[in-house]
């Protein structure tokens, strides 16, 4: 060994300019190379002046990029072609890979110095790899370049195209954590996820009696259940069905968790609480024949949201709530304890969900209400 081209660990704290901290915290997370001698560290200058450079995390990052394609390639039915090693490419790959391996979520968080890229599958969540912070920040800055939302909104959506009918939406959220910044992306499929009203149920009365709903002019329609029950998924599919039939329909909600064509979503900016009221004067002035209110969390404007809905309903539109209550019985009593006027003549029809395991998979098992 030619003693001086290599540094001992003091002389390499006082080389870059750190403390012994954090210099054992690069060796640890392989940010910087380092050579053990027995139980010394010994450094390489020339190695460290490319750190210094800022060429390191280049390397490190083309590396990451490149154990990526590898490991996804392996993972792929279509191994004829290579990827291209580019942020873009990777992060569209990785997205493609999670939905191939029965994946809706990617999880991609701090840990020990790096990330680690995991995916929610049916069994838990399976770690797929581990990359450095740089490769992070790469995959990250393309996140937010291929979404479609232009402001600085925590919160994103993109859309990926492998063919006219294979797309996928994907909704791109980062949080701040102490020990760094945390990426969510979950995985829709618009076109199948939004199921038509005979997928969702197979009890033909239960059928029915959605179906008998839809036709309905204007009214209230409570969807009830608990968290977790599947509300949301049968919301969409009144929603779709109500589309289907040539109606204007309209949504207000606090976040729009997927986007589906033909439906008026609107997205309130801000607190739900004061920027309701001015959110609904608009789309019920946009000439609207179906209006469906409380799509996400909207506890604490409960007053708004129902008295708005009662007046909707009382000038001839139909009006969908989603509410979180254990029996039908208790959306209407709810309900009307913020509205202080009579709801029977407009209350079309109550429906309270849970979900039960049946062959293996969970299906929606429903009580009604409804007024004839």
């Amino acid at each position: 060994m030619d003693n001086k081209k290599y540094l001992d660990f003091d002389e390499a704290v006082q080389f870059l300019k750190t403390t012994p901290s954090t210099l054992y915290k690069w060796l640890q997370t392989g940010k910087i190379p380092g050579h053990k001698l027995g139980r010394q560290w010994r450094f390489l200058k020339d190695e460290l002046e490319i750190h210094i450079s800022g060429k390191a995390s280049q390397i490190h990052t083309q590396k990451d990029f490149l154990k990526l394609s590898q490991l996804i390639l392996e993972r792929s039915k279509n191994k004829e072609h290579e990827m291209e090693l580019s942020a873009h490419s990777i992060t569209e790959k990785l997205i493609w890979d999670a939905f191939d391996h029965g994946s809706r979520l990617i999880h991609i968080y701090p840990s020990k110095g790096n990330y680690e890229i995991s995916y929610r599958t049916q069994v838990g969540l399976q770690v797929l790899t581990s990359i450095q912070e740089d490769t992070f920040k790469e995959l990250n800055h393309s996140l937010n370049q291929i979404s479609n939302l232009s402001d600085e909104s925590h919160s994103r959506r993109m859309y990926l195209h492998r063919s006219e009918d294979d797309v996928l939406q994907v909704r791109y959220q980062k949080l701040e954590t102490v020990t760094g910044p945390r990426v969510t992306l979950r995985i829709y499929q618009p076109e199948k996820d939004v199921l038509p009203l005979e997928k969702i149920t197979g009890n033909k009365e239960a059928l029915a009696q959605f179906k008998k709903w839809t036709v309905k002019k204007s009214g209230l329609i409570f969807v009830t259940g608990a968290n977790g029950s599947g509300k949301t998924t049968t919301i969409y599919s009144l929603l779709q069905e109500l589309k289907n039939q040539g109606r204007v329909v309209f949504t207000i909600e606090d976040s729009a968790e997927l986007v589906i064509e033909g439906i008026n979503q609107v997205e309130v900016k801000g607190s739900l609480n004061e920027n309701f009221e001015n959110y609904f004067a608009k789309v019920y002035s946009s000439d609207p024949d179906v209006i469906c209110l409380g799509l996400g969390s909207y506890h604490g404007s409960e007053e708004k949201i129902f008295n708005a809905a009662y007046k909707a309903a009382s000038t001839g539109h139909l009006v969908i709530i989603q509410m979180d209550r254990a029996s039908c019985n208790e959306a209407v009593q709810n309900f009307n304890q913020f509205v202080k006027h009579s709801t029977d003549h407009l209350l079309v029809g109550v429906s309270c969900q849970k979900l039960i395991e049946e062959n293996g998979s969970a299906r929606a098992l429903y009580e009604f209400q409804s007024i004839d």
